[in-house]
């Protein structure tokens, strides 16, 4: 008797597993059907879908204003605020790749090329090798280095990132905000500092060109190539020293009795 009755549960078990089963199958089917229906694609969406075919090096050419035929500047800028959380997407990619190796004790060649994920799927991102390697570069040093080297670390990313979006189009905010976040800031105010600008223009000079010297004495191409990168941003307007005015030397007043003494001495006749 409880031989068949362990038989009699092992046999609902298994078609409550049946049914669940084909309850999954149902619903998987009716989903994909809705998707046909709407005209959406069943699986995630690729580049092309997500960008009208552009991905990798001619997504990046169309947003640095490359002329690309069937495009116009209407529907290129339609992409951007697109465009814009896939880029910053691939910086904090590499920017963690570059903070992971540097904990490990070795370095990676950076490649321009980056399958980027998001919501819609896959997206395949490029950008310039100076950029990438520099924004590498930078997460790497921030693991290598104490709290004292952080705020040229974030002038590095700063500047880099100032580069990239003025050359995107996109609007320029601190890159430094988001890859490296003060501690025990609100995030409200991580926000609004991201909006702020990156950088002064006389800091940025001075920090590239010291970038692109230092990198020129070690010798190595990479390093020359990322300083080069940051130090081809616009030079600093200097500002307009205003002189005093220069005013006549006032002359000394004499008192009332030189005057007199003086005048006397003048018109008595000489012995």
């Amino acid at each position: 008797m409880e031989q068949q009755m362990n038989t009699i549960l092992l046999l609902l078990i298994f078609t409550g597993l049946v049914a669940m089963l084909l309850v999954v199958f149902f619903m998987l089917d009716r989903l994909n059907e809705l998707h046909r229906q709407a005209g959406l694609p069943a699986g995630a969406a690729s580049s092309a879908e997500a960008f009208g075919g552009l991905s990798g090096k001619s997504l990046w050419d169309a947003m640095i204003g490359v002329p690309l035929p069937g495009w116009d500047a209407a529907r290129i800028a339609s992409l951007r605020p697109r465009y814009e959380l896939v880029l910053q997407k691939h910086l904090e990619l590499l920017f963690e790749d570059g903070k992971l190796d540097g904990h490990e004790g070795f370095s990676m060649p950076v490649k321009c090329d980056r399958r980027v994920p998001t919501l819609r799927g896959e997206v395949e991102s490029w950008m310039p090798h100076e950029f990438a390697s520099g924004i590498y570069r930078s997460g790497h040093a921030l693991a290598t280095t104490d709290e004292d080297g952080h705020d040229a670390i974030r002038r590095q990313v700063d500047a880099i990132g100032h580069a990239i979006f003025s050359s995107t189009g996109l609007p320029p905010h601190r890159l430094s905000a988001l890859l490296m976040p003060l501690a025990g800031q609100p995030a409200e105010e991580a926000s609004l500092a991201a909006q702020a600008p990156a950088f002064t223009p006389a800091a940025v000079g001075g920090t590239a060109a010291g970038a692109a010297a230092g990198a020129a004495e070690s010798g190595d191409e990479d390093e020359v190539s990322d300083a080069t990168a940051v130090a081809a941003l616009p030079a600093p307007f200097e500002a307009e020293v205003i002189e005093p005015l220069s005013l006549p030397a006032a002359e000394p007043v004499r008192n009332a009795e030189s005057t007199s003494l003086s005048e006397r001495q003048s018109t008595t006749p000489s012995s």
